[in-house]
């Protein structure tokens, strides 16, 4: 009972908000359906927002970063069980360690966040997560290094970054029911080896990663998802993201170790492997693709060589009957006779040469030299000296700018000069050809173009001149087998750049092509 000569201590009559305003914790409320109804001072530094920005905001929309994290599944958990939540997490928006206490009501939560981040000890995870993500760089900016180097390089610095024992690659092959480790780094001492394979309902996590196409982040496997306890590997901490290749699951990007962790994986942690995942189906799409194509060029190659050889000895015989016929029975055939025969022989000589430029475009891939540096006034000297009998005929003059040193098959670019020069003096018109040779430089790659003054193309027709056995002439104009066209085209591709033609018919035809800048590294 209080002494009524004794003054008591003036009643305090401030509002809850006055007084969780006085506290040094960062406080907020949250109602029912995860709308902000409250922000202290400090809430709002951690936020970066003010508080009236965020009442009757939906947390997880204004903080999506916050998504799929310890942070959500905690708060979640506390509002169906009811029961008060207490956890430690590297949380954004704010870099840092903070102890989260969350207090459930039928109505919504109240949180509590307390900031326990070292100073120094913040420097020194920004350092780290620095030097994690300077050397994945340099991992993957490494395009003279194998693929299977790579990865096994990126698994190493992520197991060290984020403190797992265990880091692994792995391909699912949903045929045999299996789960096959392509890449493994792990303690010395644990038998678990690239190319092993295990039962896929022996790893229910990596199942799980699989079945849904998501990340999948627990702290303590037995305490967060008991049903992904799995008694033969024993894995107590998991973080596992899917590898997709071609809109599919190819299998998992995953670091995990026998012990439950003491702290959560931070959503950096989480990134990071997001990241590198996204890089590692991305490279392993380019290889199926590569690897599909280089199959398709070997089937080409395996079709046209059948076909030249298969066609090529009745065309030799048809031929040479023709032939025997003519010298025969000259005297018995008349001018008609001996013209058809005539005919038939020059058709069987352009087939011939059809079925073999059909065999050189099928091998443009397969058979091509390394590209490495080249000079094209080499090149063309070549092309020139082959040409000179034509050019002589025909009177024709071909001027040449200095051309460029490039990164290219010098035989294959002979191929591309030696058809488009051929055909600028083929359809030169009833006028002796004019052809003018030039270069020009636009960053790292040269645009050469090839001009003429002759007949030119319509401009309908500018796309179809590089399709197979697209001939835009006919036979007394001169046409040729329609590969000459399409096998540049192929060649340039090759060499990364691309070739267009521009053209009219009373202008003469331009073809422009690009090619890439030598890298001089080589010289």
């Amino acid at each position: 009972m209080t002494d009524p000569e004794t003054p008591s201590d003036p009643p305090d009559h401030s509002s809850p908000e006055e007084v969780l305003e006085r506290v040094t914790d960062a406080v907020f409320t949250l109602d029912e359906d995860w709308r902000f109804t409250y922000c202290n001072d400090q809430a709002e530094t951690l936020f970066q927002r003010d508080q009236a920005d965020l009442r009757g905001e939906v947390i997880w929309k204004e903080f999506p970063m916050l998504t799929d994290s310890l942070f959500q599944w905690k708060h979640e958990r506390a509002m169906e069980t009811q029961e008060d939540v207490t956890f430690e997490t590297h949380s954004p928006p704010q870099d840092g360690w903070f102890e989260i206490h969350a207090y459930p009501s039928e109505t919504g939560l109240s949180v509590y966040v307390h900031d326990i981040t070292d100073p120094d000890d913040r420097q020194q995870e920004i350092e780290k997560r620095e030097q994690a993500l300077r050397r994945a760089n340099e991992i993957m900016a490494a395009a003279d290094q194998p693929f299977s180097q790579q990865i096994d390089s990126l698994l190493e610095v992520v197991r060290t970054t984020v403190g797992t024992k265990f880091a692994t690659l792995s391909r699912v092959n949903e045929g045999s029911g299996e789960y096959i480790f392509e890449h493994v780094a792990a303690p010395e001492a644990v038998d678990l080896e690239p190319g092993d394979t295990t039962p896929l309902e022996t790893l229910p996590n990596c199942s799980r990663v699989v079945e849904t196409a998501e990340t999948l982040v627990l702290q303590d496997v037995k305490s967060e998802a008991p049903e992904l306890v799995d008694p033969e590997w024993g894995i107590a901490c998991y973080l596992g993201t899917p590898v997709i290749v071609h809109g599919e699951v190819y299998g998992t990007f995953c670091f995990y170790g026998m012990e439950a962790r003491t702290e959560a994986f931070s959503d950096w942690e989480v990134s990071f492997i997001g990241l590198l995942s996204n890089w590692v189906s991305n490279e392993l799409e380019y290889k199926v693709y590569q690897q599909d194509l280089e199959e398709s060029n070997e089937r080409l190659e395996q079709f046209a060589y059948a076909a030249s050889h298969d066609l090529q000895e009745p065309l030799r015989m048809v031929t040479s009957y023709l032939q025997l016929l003519e010298s025969r029975y000259t005297d018995e055939l008349d001018e008609d006779g001996r013209e058809f025969i005539e005919f038939a022989v020059d058709g069987a000589d352009r087939m011939r040469d059809m079925i073999d430029g059909l065999l050189e475009y099928s091998r443009v891939e397969t058979r091509g030299a390394p590209l490495e540096p080249v000079e094209l006034d080499t090149v063309l000297e070549d092309v020139h000296q082959d040409l000179q009998l034509k050019i002589e005929e025909t009177d024709a003059e071909i001027v040449t700018e200095t051309l460029p040193r490039v990164e290219g098959d010098a035989d294959q670019l002979r191929q591309v000069f030696q058809n488009l020069l051929d055909n600028a003096i083929e359809y030169s018109g009833d006028e002796p050809p004019r052809v003018h040779v030039s270069a020009e430089q636009a960053g790292d790659e040269w645009t050469i173009s090839v001009r003429d003054e002759g007949v030119g193309i319509d401009p309908a027709d500018a796309d179809r001149v590089f399709k197979l056995f697209q001939s835009l002439h006919t036979q007394e104009e001169g046409a040729g087998t329609g590969i000459g066209l399409a096998l540049c085209e192929r060649i340039i591709e090759r060499h990364g750049g691309d070739i267009w033609v521009k053209s009219d018919p009373r202008d003469g035809t331009t073809f422009a092509f690009t090619l890439p800048v030598a890298d001089e590294s080589n010289n």
